[in-house]
């Protein structure tokens, strides 16, 4: 592995154009970040039948388990693809295994840890996207949007590894009832609040997934694809 550009003497792109079924190498390759899960009240209070909370990311139809959030991400990163010169894609589409998966399967081959194997997908795309979301499990997402920003070294104007523009961070809100469109959010945590001011990242809202499906869009085609 060098500098985290290639797993088993394979450029890591090229890993992710295979994997992921709609991508394609002439591709603009974007990876997002998101929660896989709900928050699982469950958890502590076992037993107790607490319902999951809500969530716009929760996936529906009766086969889909609703704390599997991944599924609603993958779907996403599919038809924003399809409206778009982009592959969105999320690190589970990738045939890279994080260490634990290693350790679990019994595997042979090395893996990455989590976190160099998100810096690793973002250095190999041309844009990034963190999704937060108020009932998301989403502090694997929070390391990333640490790891990721600081690997480019986006708090550095003059030794900026990509411009911060290609980045993006979508947080679930609430709609004003007011004729202004203005958002009411509700995820909040004062480190990603503020991460516009400490890496110059851009900050959008979404109510629902629709809406989280056309700001990507929008960032793709504003940002990505131009600063490319």
């Amino acid at each position: 592995m060098a500098d985290l550009e290639t797993y088993g003497e394979t450029p890591v792109r090229d890993i992710i154009v295979d994997s992921v079924p709609w991508a394609d190498a002439s591709d603009v390759l974007v990876f997002l970040m998101g929660p896989y899960r709900l928050l699982d009240p469950s958890y502590l209070y076992p037993g107790d039948g607490y319902p999951h909370p809500p969530d716009p990311l929760a996936p529906e139809g009766d086969n889909a388990a609703p704390d599997e959030i991944q599924a609603t991400l993958r779907s996403i990163c599919r038809e924003v693809s399809k409206e778009t010169q982009a592959a969105v894609f999320i690190a589970s589409d990738v045939d890279i295994p994080t260490k634990r998966e290693i350790a679990t399967e019994g595997c042979a081959e090395p893996g990455l840890a989590v976190i160099d194997q998100s810096v690793a997908f973002a250095k190999a795309s041309d844009g990034n996207a963190f999704v937060f979301t108020k009932a998301g499990l989403t502090t694997g997402t929070g390391a990333e949007a640490g790891a990721v920003p600081e690997y480019f070294r986006l708090r550095e104007p003059g030794s900026r590894r990509r411009d911060p523009r290609s980045f993006c961070i979508l947080s679930e809100a609430e709609r004003s009832s007011g004729n202004q469109k203005t958002y009411e959010p509700k995820f909040s945590s004062a480190s990603i609040d503020e991460m516009d001011d400490a890496y110059s990242l851009r900050f959008r809202y979404f109510a629902d997934r629709n809406e989280l499906e056309d700001k990507l869009i929008d960032f793709i085609e504003s940002y990505v694809i131009p600063t490319k």
